[in-house]
C-alpha cells in the first residue's frame, strides 16, 4: 500500500497535469502498433528509465518524488517508458528488499533520498518496487516496456560481459525464460505494461541469428505468449541490435496472434573513426541512413512488414560533441519520414551506483543530474516533430508534406509579406509536392515557393510555373532551386533559428570526401504525413 502522504501527492499531480488515456492492449497491422479493439494507430514515444542495476531500483527516487517524475514524462510529451529490469531481479533477488539492497552496496546517502522522496518503497521487494513504479507511471497514463537489459544487475553493454547470448557464463537460458515468464504473470491484467522486452543487445563472439531467431526468441515469446497473451513482445536483433538482416531470407515462425515486433538501436558512433567530424557530414549521414534502412528498417516494408520499435538512440545533451549533434539532425530525418515508434536513451538525470562510482550523472539524460529539470531543452524541441503522429494507416486522406528542419526542430510556415519561416511543428503547414522535381506548394493557398537570389528570403508567388525544387545531395537533404544561372541555391537557416529562411549556395553537396563544412543549417527534409487536422 503507498502512505496517505504518497496517495496525496499522486492526487495533486494528477490536477496539475492532463493524464492521456490509452485503449489498451495492443497489437501489430502489419508495421504498425494498434489498438486490439479499435484498430486506431498508437505511436510510441519514450524515454529508456533504467531499474535494472544494482541496488535494483528506478534510478532517481533518492532525488525527486515519484509522481513528479512521472508528471515530468507527461509534460514533455513522452507517452510511454522503456523500463529495464535484470532477470535476477525476479530469480535470484526476488526476496531482496530495497533496503537491505542499499545497505549491501553502503549507498547511505541515496538511501537517505530514498527515504525522504519516496519512503514506500525501502520494505518492499525488488520485484514489488518494480511493480509500484509501473502502477505509478499507468496512473499518469504512461504506456510501459518493460524491457530485460541484462541477466545480472550491471551496467550495459560490452561484448566480453558475460550477459550477451544465451549460455554465455552469466546468461542462462533457463533463468532467462523462467525470469521473463516471471514478470509475464506478474503483471496480467495491468494493461498499462504493453510490453516485455525479451532481450537487449544479444552480442558476442557466440551469437548466431539461426538459434536466436528461430529457437530463442520462438521459446521465450511463447512462454511469456502463454503467460499473459495480452502483451507484445520485442525482439531485438544481433550485433547490439544494430542487426535484423536474417529476415531478409527467412521470415518470422510465428508472430503469436500479432503481438511479436522488432527493436534495433543506434547512435554516433560505430564502424572506423569519426565521419561526422573527419570527413563530409552529407555522406555521413546518407551512410547511416543507408545503415540503418539496410539493417534494420527493411523489416517495415512489403507484405510481411512488422513494426520497427527504434528503442535505443541518443546523443551527449550536457557537451554536445558535433558528431552527436549532427547525428540526431540525420537521425531525426529518417525517423520522421518513416514516423517510427522510438525510446530515447535516456530519462534519466543520474544513477545510484554505476561502475562502481556513486551518483554519477547521465549526460545522456533528459533530466539534470538533481532531476528536478530538463537539461537542454533545444534537444526537447529538436525532438517535437517525432512525437507526433505523422501517419495514419485507417486515413483515407492525400498524402502531403511537412517541411522539417530537423537541426532546429522546426517545421517551414507561411511568414509575413510573402515569405516563409520557421514555426512550431503542432501547426504542421502542409505542402504539395511532386516527391522529385518540381514545384512546392503550400497547401490550400495556391501560392509556391521561389527562390529569388543568394541571400534573400525565398516568395510565396502564385506564378508556379518558375517554381522547381528537388532533394538534392547524396543525403537528399538539401532543398534545392535553380537560379538564372542554372546553380543550386539550397533553403538555409542559422542559429539561433528564430530569423528568416533564406536561400544560398549549397554547402558540401557535391560528392567531395573532402568537404567537412557543416551543412545542418541547409537540412530540410519533406517529411510525408496523412493527417489532416
Amino acid at each position: 500500500m503507498l502512505g496517505k502522504t504518497f496517495q496525496v501527492i499522486l492526487l495533486f499531480s494528477f490536477i496539475l497535469y492532463a493524464i492521456p488515456s490509452y485503449s489498451l492492449p495492443l497489437k501489430t497491422q502489419g508495421r504498425w502498433l494498434v489498438d486490439e479493439r479499435t484498430g486506431e494507430r498508437v505511436k510510441l514515444h519514450c524515454a529508456n528509465w533504467p531499474s535494472h542495476i544494482f541496488p535494483m531500483l528506478a534510478e532517481g527516487l533518492d532525488k525527486q518524488p515519484l509522481p513528479f517524475l512521472a508528471s515530468e514524462l507527461v509534460k514533455n510529451n513522452y507517452n510511454c517508458v522503456r523500463f529495464t529490469f535484470s532477470i535476477h531481479m525476479f530469480t535470484r533477488y526476488a526476496n531482496l528488499t530495497i533496503e537491505e539492497s542499499f545497505d549491501s552496496l553502503n549507498l547511505k546517502k541515496a538511501k537517505a533520498g530514498v527515504l525522504k522522496h519516496n519512503p514506500f518503497v525501502l520494505k518492499m521487494t525488488v520485484p514489488q518496487a518494480y511493480e509500484a513504479v509501473v502502477d505509478v507511471l499507468g496512473a499518469f497514463g504512461i504506456m510501459i516496456d518493460a524491457d530485460n537489459h541484462m541477466s545480472e544487475p550491471i551496467w550495459c553493454c560490452s561484448n566480453d560481459d558475460g550477459n550477451g547470448f544465451p549460455n554465455d557464463p552469466h546468461f542462462d537460458p533457463e533463468e532467462w525464460i523462467e525470469g521473463l515468464k516471471l514478470v509475464a504473470q506478474r503483471f496480467k491484467g495491468k494493461t498499462q505494461l504493453i510490453s516485455i522486452g525479451l532481450r537487449n543487445e544479444p552480442r558476442g563472439k557466440n551469437q548466431n541469428a539461426t538459434l536466436w531467431f528461430d529457437h530463442y526468441i520462438m521459446k521465450a515469446a511463447a512462454q511469456v505468449h502463454k503467460a499473459n497473451p495480452d502483451v507484445l513482445m520485442v525482439a531485438s536483433g544481433l550485433n547490439f541490435a544494430t542487426d535484423l538482416t536474417y529476415f531478409r531470407n527467412h521470415s518470422l515462425k510465428s508472430n503469436f496472434d500479432n503481438k511479436l515486433i522488432f527493436e534495433g538501436h543506434s547512435y554516433s558512433w560505430g564502424g572506423v573513426g569519426n565521419p561526422w567530424i573527419d570527413g563530409s557530414v552529407n555522406k555521413a549521414c546518407a551512410d547511416k541512413i543507408g545503415s540503418l534502412n539496410n539493417n534494420l528498417g527493411f523489416v517495415t516494408l512489403g507484405d510481411n512488414a512488422v513494426p520497427l520499435f527504434f528503442s535505443e538512440f541518443g546523443i551527449d545533451r550536457k557537451q554536445m560533441p558535433a558528431g552527436d549533434d549532427r547525428f540526431l539532425s540525420c537521425f531525426s530525418t529518417w525517423a520522421a519520414e518513416k514516423d517510427l515508434d522510438w525510446a530515447l536513451w535516456a530519462f534519466q538525470g543520474s544513477y545510484y551506483f554505476r561502475q562502481n562510482v556513486t551518483n554519477m550523472e547521465e549526460y545522456f539524460g533528459v533530466l539534470e543530474i538533481d532531476w528536478d529539470r530538463v537539461k537542454n531543452p533545444k534537444v526537447e524541441r529538436r525532438l517535437g516533430l517525432l512525437k507526433q503522429t505523422l501517419l495514419d494507416p485507417r486515413s483515407k486522406a492525400p498524402l502531403n508534406y511537412i517541411m522539417y528542419h530537423p537541426q532546429s526542430g522546426a517545421c517551414v510556415g507561411e511568414g509575413m509579406n510573402g515569405q516563409i519561416r520557421p514555426v512550431n511543428c503542432k501547426g504542421l503547414t502542409r505542402w504539395t509536392h511532386n516527391g522529385h522535381e518540381g514545384p512546392l506548394r503550400l497547401k490550400g493557398s495556391g501560392l509556391c515557393l521561389k527562390a529569388i537570389g543568394d541571400g534573400l528570403p525565398p516568395i510565396l508567388t502564385p506564378d508556379c510555373s518558375q517554381s522547381t525544387w528537388e532533394q538534392i545531395s547524396v543525403s537528399k537533404l538539401h532543398l534545392a532551386s535553380k537560379d538564372h544561372k542554372g546553380e543550386y541555391l539550397c533553403l538555409h537557416l542559422d542559429p539561433p533559428f528564430a530569423g528568416n529562411i533564406v536561400t544560398k549556395k549549397c554547402i558540401c553537396v557535391v560528392d567531395d570526401p573532402t568537404c567537412k563544412d557543416n551543412p545542418t543549417s541547409q537540412w530540410f527534409k519533406l517529411v510525408k504525413t496523412n493527417i489532416d487536422h
